[in-house]
């Protein structure tokens, strides 16, 4: 297997990689090089792949879901649910007569 198969398998085990080229901060030429010079078990590519801010991983999402604070989700959660509400009146109002109509009495 030539070194441009090796690469080619090294970027679709490491997607991230596709992140970097799409935000110009790199290019595919680059890329290819650093491969060439250095090989795929370098220390390099570590760089790379931990700034991967597009994608997080599992580790990264868990670490997240324990840096929030449960009272300031629910007061948005609960101010959500009140705009929620008002604009279900507002509209609901307007569609729907909500006038008293009386029976006819027999």
């Amino acid at each position: 297997m030539d070194t441009k198969e090796k690469f080619k398998d090294f970027v679709k085990k490491n997607p991230v990689l596709l992140n970097h080229v799409q935000n110009g901060k790199m290019t595919w030429q680059k890329f290819y090089e650093l491969y060439d010079m250095y090989g795929e078990e370098s220390s390099i590519w570590d760089e790379f792949k931990k700034n991967n801010k597009n994608n997080p991983t599992l580790n990264d999402l868990i670490n997240m879901a324990k840096n929030i604070d449960m009272n300031k989700f629910q007061d948005g959660v609960n101010s959500l649910s009140k705009a929620v509400g008002l604009f279900s009146d507002l509209f609901a109002g307007k569609n729907n007569s909500n006038e008293y109509t009386p029976r006819a009495i027999y």
